[in-house]
């Protein structure tokens, strides 16, 4: 049976969480993140600034979010679990930092090329499929959702 967490040992695992490498590793992940955006949206002309702070709070929200947890992750006895959290957004993070490079025209080692390129086709093939399945809907169901968006 499970205890109750008292909020004083819950701030305990937080101030924890302070020294963990992987809550290190991605927070810096993340503001290399942020600077390569605005750098991206600047080279390509598309900077906004309402755009720019929806950013910036979808990041901090990441981050609570990262953070609350792994906090109750350690707080619970099942570390792994905040570790696999923080692994799953630094991986996303990995791939957001490196499209962006990639916009910017920093170079980056060769060797990853073909991942990224894997990447790059397997969300279009998402995508595409998605548009198709669109497609394919009976006219009924079209012809039902344009009604929805008439009455809207």
């Amino acid at each position: 049976m499970l205890q109750d967490l008292l909020f004083r040992d819950l701030l305990i695992h937080l101030r924890g969480l302070m020294t963990s490498p992987y809550i290190h590793f991605f927070f810096w992940l993340m503001l290399l993140d942020i600077v390569t955006g605005y750098i991206k949206a600047f080279k390509m002309k598309r900077f906004d600034s309402k755009t720019g702070t929806l950013g910036l709070l979808r990041h901090a929200l990441v981050f609570v979010v990262i953070l609350i947890v792994a906090m109750y992750a350690r707080a619970l006895g099942v570390r792994t679990i905040g570790i696999a959290w923080c692994m799953f957004f630094i991986f996303n993070y990995l791939g957001s930092v490196i499209e962006n490079w990639e916009a910017i025209g920093i170079g980056f080692p060769d060797f990853l090329r073909p991942y990224i390129n894997q990447m790059k086709k397997e969300n279009t093939k998402i995508v595409q499929t998605l548009i198709d399945s669109r497609t394919k809907l009976p006219d009924s169901a079209i012809q039902s959702d344009d009604k929805y968006e008439q009455r809207r």
